[in-house]
């Protein structure tokens, strides 16, 4: 789609920066209410995951004849003990970041959206939806500390390659995909990575994850993606997307409503007696 058609339909949409901002504070006050019951429950509820580093540790077996070895040293890296707060953190920091929106930099905020636009949306997503694929990660048996950090860092780049492809397509005439392919390949690893511990739970009997891994998996896996198609259609110009700040009122009820239902489903499935 023509970027520069595409700003022209944003200043004559019947879609008022009023309503999005309402849409933000509505969205912004649940998250944060959500965030707050969840932290203070988490506070209630016992949860321990060892975190550890797998460094080399180098054993000499003797001198003569010279035999050594190089052997993985796990060591715990620390304890997360509450689960809950950090699942809180997800939702108060989508919270936080909405009212923000809508109360200090709103100005900005209708300014950018204006160019076709949102930067503070992806400064938000690339916390919040890292946070959730690392503790999704932890599920399936990804508890060293590098492996995680690696998994964090992969998708917030994605997330970031969502600005980018915003901002170059500001001063391009026609859209410029190169920039959504990036966050693709990089969005991509951390999934190959889950993959690969959930195939191998599965074929282990004693590490095989819960019930309700199943479910988040697939649930976080649609969700994830629906953000993707969204941008395509948002940047395709398909039906209602041609107007950006449609695309940009479904992303804050996606934002919503995946956050929502993946922080209570991880929360309520840990923390299940069955």
């Amino acid at each position: 789609m023509d970027n520069e058609l595409r700003r022209e339909i944003i200043s004559k949409s019947p879609i008022s920066y009023a309503g999005l901002r309402n849409l933000n504070i509505g969205a912004g006050v649940f998250l944060l209410v959500q965030g707050i019951v969840m932290l203070i429950l988490g506070y209630l509820l016992d949860w321990q995951r060892d975190i550890y580093t797998f460094y080399l540790k180098f054993k000499i077996i003797s001198f003569s004849p010279f035999q050594a070895q190089v052997l993985p040293d796990p060591q715990i890296a620390f304890t997360v003990n509450n689960l809950g707060a950090i699942l809180a953190s997800f939702l108060l920091i989508s919270g936080i970041a909405l009212l923000l929106i809508a109360f200090v930099v709103n100005k900005s905020y209708v300014d950018n959206l204006k160019k076709g636009m949102n930067p503070y949306r992806w400064y938000e997503y690339a916390i919040t939806s890292s946070i959730m694929l690392v503790i999704i990660a932890t599920f399936v048996g990804v508890w060293d500390l590098w492996s995680l950090v690696m998994i964090f860092v992969m998708n917030a780049v994605m997330i970031f390659c969502g600005l980018l492809m915003e901002k170059i397509n500001f001063y391009t005439k026609k859209t410029d995909w190169s920039a959504y392919l990036l966050g693709c390949l990089s969005g991509f690893v951390p999934w190959v990575v889950i993959a690969a511990y959930f195939v191998s739970a599965l074929s282990s009997s004693d590490t095989n994850p819960p019930t309700f891994v199943y479910f988040i998996l697939l649930i976080y896996f649609i969700m994830f993606n629906t953000f993707s198609i969204n941008m395509i259609l948002q940047y395709a110009g398909i039906g209602k997307w041609k107007d950006y700040l449609y695309g940009e009122r479904v992303y804050i009820l996606l934002s919503f409503i995946a956050k929502t239902i993946l922080a209570w489903l991880v929360f309520v499935g840990v923390f299940s007696p069955f």
